[in-house]
């Protein structure tokens, strides 16, 4: 499930700037074909794509709180765990 746009991004992606939006799209889709090339099974393939195109966006998340007091690394985290969490159930 390769991304063709930033459209097709997931709404969490959107939130950010055009060129990291662009950036996660790449980091997802060259991580996809590159494991679909090696015949990684296609669930593993999606979460490791998205593991390391969230690694982008947390690169680029400043430490700092958000309005609920919660660290921006914290919440990223957590949305990452939740992510993956729906993955595998």
């Amino acid at each position: 499930m390769p991304y063709n746009s930033n459209e097709d991004l997931p709404e969490y992606v959107k939130k950010y700037s055009k060129k990291l939006q662009s950036q996660f799209r790449h980091v997802f889709n060259s991580v996809w074909k590159k494991l679909v090339k090696e015949g990684v099974s296609i669930k593993q393939v999606e979460k490791r794509s998205f593991m390391a195109a969230n690694s982008v966006l947390k690169k680029r998340f400043k430490e700092g709180q958000n309005r609920s007091g919660e660290l921006h690394s914290d919440y990223f985290n957590r949305l990452i765990d939740d992510f993956l969490g729906n993955l595998n159930g």
